[in-house]
């Protein structure tokens, strides 16, 4: 009798351990729900963006926020989830201050001008973006990282002279933004963004150690298949 009771809770425990692994194997449990992508399944996208900034470094130069600006780039997914995507942006801005009529005076000579400061600043950077929901959705916030390259030229007018001098530098920028489509799974989308610009750039003729802003931007995105 004992045997016969041992053998049964074995048998038991066997049949208990298998429907157990039958329940959470996902491709046999015909009771688990399998989410699956409903329409096309994208896995670019590309953008073309409004870009305004501000600058936070060397107001003294420039101090205005530059309205003349664009962003241009693409996106790839990396993996079947949706949430990570890698690319690349390219920017441009042009930033410029008047400075009303005044005398300048330097040691024994003086100047009567109005001044144009400018700056001309372009940029290109390797991004990855991460992606909080299925990019299906109406509403996919995100946050990412770009990292490149950034040239900036320093301009300065007055009168009928004026002078210029650029440089190269490290540029990294942060963002968070969000894009919006009309409906899910939408192949046109509103791209939102705000980004934080850092860039080493360095010039001695201007008193540039670094150019840094902040931004928004806002434009048009295409997904792709």
């Amino acid at each position: 009798m004992k045997k016969t009771f041992v053998v049964l809770a074995a048998v038991s425990l066997f049949f208990a351990q298998a429907d157990a692994q039958y329940y959470y194997d996902r491709s046999k449990n015909p009771d688990k729900k399998i989410i699956e992508k409903t329409g096309r399944d994208f896995d670019t996208f590309y953008f073309l963006s409004w870009d305004n900034n501000t600058p936070l470094s060397n107001t003294n130069f420039v101090s205005s926020t530059s309205y003349l600006g664009t962003k241009l780039g693409f996106r790839k997914r990396l993996n079947d989830v949706d949430r990570l995507w890698a690319g690349a942006d390219f920017g441009w801005g042009v930033y410029k201050e008047y400075f009303p009529f005044n005398t300048y005076t330097f040691g024994s000579r003086s100047l009567s001008t109005d001044l144009y400061d400018y700056v001309y600043s372009y940029n290109l950077s390797a991004s990855i973006d991460y992606f909080i929901f299925p990019m299906e959705k109406h509403v996919t916030p995100y946050g990412g990282l770009n990292i490149g390259a950034a040239y900036d030229k320093f301009a300065q007018y007055y009168n009928v002279y004026g002078g210029a001098s650029g440089s190269w530098g490290v540029l990294i920028r942060p963002e968070i933004g969000v894009l919006i489509g009309i409906k899910e799974n939408a192949s046109w989308r509103i791209k939102a963004a705000f980004h934080y610009d850092y860039s080493s750039n360095s010039n001695s003729d201007f008193g540039y150690k670094n150019f840094t802003n902040i931004g928004f931007q806002i434009g048009l995105v295409k997904m792709a298949w």
